[in-house]
């Protein structure tokens, strides 16, 4: 019993050689039937969007370059439209209504702390200049004054020499 071989018997081995034959191709004729029938496609309808004029956004701006007003009133604008020279000192504003409005502009320069400690010291020597300047007049004119209101005393009018 130590060599005992179930398959050892050839007749048993070929009946479960034949049983394995016979499901494998029992499989195989399942799976071509399901392949040679034919499935209907699942079909989507087909759908077409045709978008005339894109759809505006309100928080969108559209901005462009513009030499003078004749262009922006000319420019057609599907959202509100910024156009500016290219100095940007003349900025105008159309709505999709057409409106317009202008601006002028002037900029405007961030100054860090040295350029500010520099323009206030400016600003001190200037006023100290004309302080200076104001005090020097005033001292000009008191001594303009004192001199014309002031008599001599050396000589008098009165006196008469004598001659011999």
């Amino acid at each position: 019993m130590n060599n005992y071989n179930p398959y050892m018997n050839n007749q048993f081995y070929m009946n479960e050689l034949q049983n394995m034959r016979e499901k494998i191709d029992s499989q195989m004729r399942n799976l071509q039937q399901q392949n040679q029938i034919p499935q209907p496609l699942a079909q989507q309808p087909i759908t077409q969007n045709f978008q005339i004029a894109p759809q505006p956004n309100s928080n969108e701006l559209e901005a462009r370059y513009a030499e003078n007003i004749d262009v922006v009133k000319n420019t057609f604008v599907m959202k509100t439209g910024i156009f500016a020279t290219k100095d940007f000192k003349n900025i105008w504003v159309k709505d999709t209504n057409g409106n317009i409005r202008t601006f002028n502009t002037e900029e405007v320069k961030e100054l860090d702390e040295r350029d500010k400690e520099i323009l206030s010291l400016k600003q001190e020597i200037k006023q100290l200049k004309e302080e200076v300047s104001n005090a020097n007049e005033s001292v000009n004119e008191n001594v303009d004054k004192q001199i014309t209101n002031s008599k001599s005393t050396r000589v008098s009018n009165n006196k008469h020499f004598n001659t011999k």
